[in-house]
């Protein structure tokens, strides 16, 4: 019985004391030397600290870890979807890589940068990646890795695709007799771009005067394919019509002898 107290009794003295030694961990040299405001500290002239290797699947994911844990640090020897190898620290929410640079002005900051250099410095990816704009958590924006831009749209088909409406709120007035004209495809939505004097080539009129009172029927310069390339004025006042015949068309309104009635078509 004695025996077992005085095992108790050094238990309970170990225990108490343990705590306190227990308070601070010095690992490697000198361990009696600690700082007072360290928990752990560790010194080591030819040694180092190797933090566990696991496989990261991605910076939102906490896999292989079983939730994400705040303040947690690993090294990922895993390459796959936006992980690489290297260090990285948990958020809370997300994994984050430490930066290989150990210089801060290297870093692309929120609030503007200074100092660049555009034969170094860049904004983009450096392999067969994408770089991807995005707002709300949204995409927005995405330039692939072969230079072309889609707004709106992840798989541009040119060097630049929008989808969705675009407009422009100040644009210069043109010359019919030197610029050109864009037009854009119905199959697929591309602009081209044509002649502005194509459509005075392309276009046929006719201009007559009124001789009969009320007349409604007036003939066309060419055949009639398609009703919509086709005008009617009367007096410099387009006026609708319907079509008579494969060469003629009836106006809206009958005419007045003196009237003149142009008509214009696109071949």
């Amino acid at each position: 019985m004695k025996v077992l107290k005085i095992f108790i009794t050094s238990g309970i003295i170990v225990f108490c004391f343990g705590t306190t030694l227990l308070s601070q961990i010095k690992i490697g040299d000198n361990p009696s030397s600690i700082n007072r405001n360290s928990v752990l500290e560790m010194e080591s002239r030819n040694k180092g600290l190797r933090l566990p290797r696991i496989s990261l699947v991605e910076t939102t994911n906490s896999i292989p870890l079983t939730e994400f844990v705040e303040g947690m640090f690993i090294y990922n020897v895993a390459t796959l979807n936006d992980v690489s190898p290297g260090i990285y620290y948990c958020d809370g929410s997300k994994w984050i890589k430490v930066t290989a640079s150990g210089n801060a002005n290297d870093s692309w900051k929120l609030d503007g940068n200074s100092g660049t250099d555009s034969l170094k410095h860049f904004l983009g990816t450096k392999d067969l990646a994408p770089l991807i704009l995005k707002s709300n958590n949204t995409e927005r924006m995405r330039i692939t890795e072969n230079g072309w831009v889609g707004i709106g749209t992840a798989t541009p088909k040119s060097a630049l695709q929008i989808h969705g409406q675009l407009m422009i709120d100040s644009i210069s007035i043109g010359d019919i007799r030197t610029d050109q004209i864009l037009v854009t495809s119905a199959s697929d939505g591309r602009i081209k771009m044509i002649p502005s004097n194509s459509f005075l080539t392309g276009m046929l009129k006719s201009i007559e005067t009124v001789l009969t009172q009320s007349q409604s029927v007036f003939y066309t310069p060419d055949t009639i394919y398609d009703q919509s390339r086709i005008q009617l004025f009367r007096n410099g006042v387009m006026i609708s019509f319907t079509v008579n015949s494969t060469n003629s068309i009836i106006s809206e309104v009958p005419c007045t002898q003196g009237d003149e009635v142009r008509i214009l078509q696109l071949k």
